[in-house]
């Protein structure tokens, strides 16, 4: 009973002295962070403090983030973080063990915005953050409910919440919800309906801290409806299910990326249209050659855009890109219509040996493109084109067969080629 005593007791003192030492690390975390954010050429850390209690402590940073743009100023940040040492804190989720849990705060210091904007971003916006034992941070984001009332008009915006997960600084995933807006005038209302994200990402190159990370995995976003209608009810814009897609992989330093669009209805102006979808693909990008492009355009200013030293930048990494046979493909273009299907694809390379670096223009004669496409000729007719096509279907810039159209192009070496034709350009 006596050691059983003694064990609880030292358990006790254990968890009331290692806030102190834990306090120390969580410190050290923070610095390492910050010094690896400022190597972001888009963020300056110009100021930063922690105060450290027993149990608690408290960590403000002033920061400018830069936009490189004339005519976007950049701006100054404070975000201060209450903090809680572990190993045992108490969070909105539950009891945790971990480093610490803090709970962040921001002023926005050159937001020109009234009294209601700056309330809703220090007292509906909520962001709070876990550093576990292995230094993973987990965030949790909450936007509450917010409505505003103006002359009879009223917008409400639905809660919104989200969990991020950054692993070993290697690894984010998480996902993002958002219940949706209404607003209604005397003229109209307008509705967007639930909002979804989620990611999946693992760094291959770069860092997440320095803006330059490139990375594979997948990121999907889900807007489930939008839907507007007129003064007496009827339907200007209804937009269903749609989705934006994704997909990036990589083997052997070369990255695959897969963009997808889709929308299962749409309609508007009278206009109805089903399964409305973009897949692109694009191959062999070079996962050092991004970062580089990613560096690049990250510093880059407007004023000094198209400066020698810059165009020279812009050929020597256009040259490295185009050494790996990148190619673009536009593998569907597609809507249904009431008359039947839209359909067209497309593939884009560069001869590289046509390429000259001392010209980048000259890429415009290296390229090398492939497309063709397909539609209902009745679908122009009820939009009263017929006139204009049958034009084009006698100039050969379209192919008439049956009661489809449809057209075929190549063009390569600065030569166009439409249907079999050869045009001037």
């Amino acid at each position: 009973m006596k050691k059983l005593f003694i064990i609880i007791l030292l358990l006790i003192a254990g968890i009331l002295i290692s806030p102190k030492f834990i306090g120390e690390i969580v410190e050290k975390e923070y610095q390492i962070a910050l010094d690896k954010i400022n190597e972001n050429p888009a963020i300056t850390i110009q100021s930063a403090t922690f105060n450290r209690g027993w149990f608690s402590g408290n960590a403000v940073i002033k920061m400018t983030v830069l936009f490189h743009h004339e005519e976007i100023e950049d701006f100054n940040i404070i975000v201060e973080d209450n903090l809680s040492f572990g190993p045992i804190v108490f969070t909105d989720e539950g009891l945790n063990f971990a480093l610490s849990h803090s709970k962040s705060s921001f002023d926005f210091m050159d937001l020109t915005a009234d009294k209601e904007i700056e309330d809703f971003i220090k007292h509906k916006i909520h962001i709070s953050a876990l550093l576990t034992f292995s230094r993973d941070i987990i965030t949790h984001i909450a936007i509450d409910e917010a409505s505003k009332e103006v002359d009879g008009n009223t917008i409400v915006s639905a809660k919104a919440f989200g969990k991020f997960v950054l692993e070993n600084e290697t690894k984010l995933y998480g996902d993002f919800n958002w219940g949706g807006l209404t607003a209604t005038t005397a003229e109209e209302s307008f509705a967007i309906g639930p909002v979804s994200f989620s990611l999946d990402q693992t760094l291959v190159s770069g860092s997440y801290y320095q803006g330059n990370a490139i990375s594979t995995g997948n990121f999907d976003f889900v807007l489930s409806s939008i839907e507007s209608k007129d003064a007496t009810n009827n339907p200007v814009l209804l937009v269903d299910n749609a989705l934006i897609s994704v997909m990036s992989s990589v083997e052997k330093d070369l990255m695959n990326i897969t963009v997808s669009y889709a929308i299962d209805k749409l309609e508007s102006l009278g206009q109805q249209l089903e399964h409305v979808n973009l897949d692109i693909v694009f191959k062999n990008l070079h996962i050092n050659v991004m970062q580089d492009i990613n560096t690049f355009l990250t510093s880059l200013s407007d004023d000094e855009a198209f400066s020698q030293t810059n165009m020279n930048k812009i050929s020597a990494l256009t040259t490295n890109m185009l050494a790996h046979d990148p190619v673009i493909e536009v593998k569907d273009f597609s809507v249904e219509t009431l008359h039947g299907k839209i359909a067209s694809a497309m593939q884009v390379q560069v001869d590289k040996k046509q390429y000259d670096p001392s010209n980048v223009m000259s890429i415009v004669a290296a390229i090398n493109a492939t497309a063709h496409g397909k539609a209902p000729m009745a679908f122009f007719t009820q939009l009263g084109l017929e006139p204009m096509i049958e034009t084009y279907i006698e100039q050969g810039f379209l192919i008439k067969t049956k009661d489809e159209i449809s057209v075929n192009l190549e063009y390569s070496q600065g030569q166009l080629n439409v249907n079999g034709n050869v045009m001037s350009l």
